[in-house]
């Protein structure tokens, strides 16, 4: 006899946390996966279409009724939100459209019965929260759907995390903000520690939360693998490389210029200063332990992502 496994669905499912909670709940093999996205026939789509227990959905959060259709029967949900609209980075109404959409039907799904946990992924909160004022805007919109959420009696079957800032951002598009021969970029002072996590790691965490609810449900968590400042993260970036290689010094983006071409980032570089990213990193280092969950570091990223450019040039 077939055992039939629980139905997760993946909002976004080809973004990067999307596509990482697809990777690691389908090796698991203990769940049938709904990878939502709005272009099932994109190159990324089909690539995890071939992965064990994937099936590919054509949905968008700004459809609710293509939502509806890809949550029907599901027992669990992963659901995340963006701001990028198109080539404009950050816009708040866009996204609180997406979570107003996604709560609204996560919550007539679970009046069906049959959805048993939903996972939102926020995004870190502050250490401290006397700080928090003036937050950036693409912070507030995922902090303003977790009130909306709230709003609609759903914390009984949520977990929500928070990752913190992403390794991949170091190799991102804004001008200035991309690991180079000689530089390390970053948003914050040099000597000011702040934390981050690989975005593979969300779905790490993601996965071991849907594999034992009865911890989670119910619960928030603040995530992040590493609270480094600028000067070590250059250091263990120089120390891969090795003494033959360029001296590679952190280049702290110019405030001003931030605020000028992408102001939101520029208040993010204060909050984080000023309040900063709050996730227990000990905490963190036990549980993951006790759910067999391997965080990554920064030098094993960078390591990785090194070989990857040598081996494309």
């Amino acid at each position: 006899m077939t055992n039939i496994k629980p139905i997760i669905a993946v909002t976004m499912s080809t973004g990067l946390q999307g596509s990482g909670v697809v990777k690691e709940l389908s090796k698991s093999d203990r769940f049938e996966i709904r990878a939502i996205t709005r272009n099932p026939n994109s190159e990324k789509a089909l690539a995890l279409g071939k992965l064990p227990n994937v099936r590919l959905f054509k949905g968008d959060l700004l459809d609710s009724k293509s939502l509806f259709n890809c949550f029907e029967n599901v027992y669990g949900i992963f659901g995340n939100t963006t701001p990028t609209k198109g080539i404009r980075p950050l816009v708040r109404n866009y996204e609180i459209e997406q979570g107003r959409n996604l709560i609204n039907v996560v919550k007539e799904i679970q009046n069906l019965g049959n959805l048993k946990h939903f996972i939102f992924s926020s995004i870190c909160k502050a250490k401290d929260p006397l700080l928090n004022e003036p937050s950036p805007g693409h912070f507030s919109s995922k902090w303003d759907i977790e009130n909306y959420l709230t709003l609609n009696n759903l914390k009984p079957i949520t977990t929500v995390i928070r990752p913190a800032s992403y390794f991949e951002n170091f190799y991102g598009d804004l001008p200035g903000l991309r690991i180079s021969e000689t530089s390390f970029p970053g948003v914050v002072s040099p000597n000011k520690k702040w934390q981050t996590i690989a975005v593979e790691d969300v779905g790490k965490w993601s996965n071991a939360i849907f594999n034992n609810p009865k911890r989670f449900i119910n619960t928030s968590l603040n995530l992040a693998g590493e609270e480094l400042t600028g000067k070590e993260m250059a250091n263990i970036l120089q120390k891969i490389r090795g003494t033959k290689s360029k001296k590679v010094n952190y280049v702290m983006a110019p405030r001003f210029l931030m605020k000028t071409f992408v102001h939101d980032i520029g208040i993010m570089a204060d909050w984080i200063e000023r309040a900063g990213y709050g996730a227990n990193i000990a905490s963190l280092k036990k549980i993951a332990e006790e759910e067999n969950i391997v965080m990554t570091k920064l030098e094993n990223w960078l390591i990785d992502k090194e070989l990857k450019i040598k081996d494309r040039n």
